[in-house]
Formats: structure tokens, C-alpha cells, sequence
């Protein structure tokens, strides 16, 4: 199993977290709560075709459509130079359910792993998915 970046307390200081634009009215919530406590959040805007090529370009072809679209956000806004990379941290939603939506966190990171191997991917996620 691949080592993956790993999001330390210093990093809430320091790192801009990327949210996906997945569920943007619960998501903006879940920000206020984390800013509140420190964090520094950003929900991702980029609509552009850019982010259908970056899914397709990293994604495998068994990924469902939602799956493609989050990842294509997160590599799009990566390389689109408004980011500090060495600054940037992920988030993603995690349920532990029966949707393949708990597997993105896996995706997302062997993606970022690939491309941008000092950025973590953080598992936002109420049942200790994590631990």
C-alpha cells in the first residue's frame, strides 16, 4: 500500500483546503464550521470542459459520472496556477455506504499521488473511516 501525504495540525495555518462543488449548499455549511475553527476553505467554482478532460484523463473508465466530474475539479483547479501547491490541501466526503461515492477518497488520492505527491487528501467522514 502507497504512502500518502498526511495532513498535519501545523497545516491548519498554513494550507488552503479545496472543497468540490458536489453538494455546494451542504458543503458551504460544512466550511463555515471548519473556518470557524481555523481551517481556511475554498469551494471549488471550475465548470469548464477542462474539468470532463481532467476526469477522463485520470480516471478509469468503471468510475460513475459524479466520480469523474470531482476528480476532474480537483486536477483542473490544481493545475490551473491560483494554488500554491505546497500550500494546498483536498477534502472529501466519506458515508462508508453502498455508493461507490466512499471509494473517491481512494481515487482522488492515487491521482494526486501520481501528480502532486505532497498533497494531502483529507476524509471528511462521521464513522472513523479514517483511524
Amino acid at each position: 500500500m502507497s504512502e500518502y501525504a498526511k495532513f498535519t495540525e501545523d497545516m491548519i495555518k498554513t494550507h488552503t483546503i479545496l472543497v468540490p462543488d458536489m453538494l455546494p449548499i451542504h458543503f458551504r455549511l460544512i466550511i463555515k464550521i471548519f473556518e470557524s475553527a481555523g481551517y481556511k476553505m475554498e469551494l471549488l467554482q471550475n465548470e469548464s470542459r477542462s474539468v470532463i478532460d481532467e476526469g477522463l484523463k485520470n480516471v478509469h473508465n468503471d468510475a460513475c459520472y459524479p466520480a469523474l466530474l470531482v476528480i476532474g475539479q480537483f486536477m483542473d483547479a490544481l493545475k490551473s496556477g491560483k494554488y500554491d501547491l505546497n500550500k494546498t490541501a483536498l477534502i472529501m466526503s466519506q458515508t462508508g455506504g453502498g455508493c461507490r461515492a466512499s471509494n473517491y477518497i481512494h481515487l482522488i488520492r492515487k491521482c494526486v499521488n501520481k501528480n502532486y505527491p505532497q498533497i494531502p487528501v483529507l476524509s471528511l467522514n462521521f464513522s472513523g473511516l479514517e483511524k
